[in-house]
């Protein structure tokens, strides 16, 4: 996977999922590019181990899955240092029924 190709197929979900910067003090073009970076370097040392295909998509799952966990961690520690830990655990709770198939609450517009 190239660094370029990966780039494209990246802007393609976030059309679909944006993610909010949140105003950080970080150029998300250049953000967006250095993840690209380091997934395309990694990539290619995969690729590069012969490792048979079946290890190589089990390495990229539990890679993925360790980000999405870190990704749940660090949302849920950001609303608890904002001070809304209930936030926090409505979080994960919402994301944990999303995972079984349970529709999730509606949101009332106030």
């Amino acid at each position: 996977m190239t660094e370029d190709t990966l780039l494209q197929l990246m802007e393609e979900v976030e059309r679909e999922d944006p993610i909010d910067y949140a105003n950080l003090p970080f150029d998300d073009a250049a953000l967006r590019a250095l993840a690209c970076r380091l997934i395309a370097e990694r990539s290619s040392q995969l690729e590069a181990s012969g490792l048979p295909t079946e290890a190589l998509l089990a390495t990229m799952w539990a890679s993925t899955a360790k980000l999405v966990l870190e990704n749940m961690v660090l949302n849920a520690r950001l609303l608890t240092l904002q001070g809304m830990p209930d936030d926090a655990r409505a979080l994960i709770e919402r994301i944990a029924r999303q995972s079984r198939g349970e529709p999730g609450e509606e949101r009332g517009e106030d």
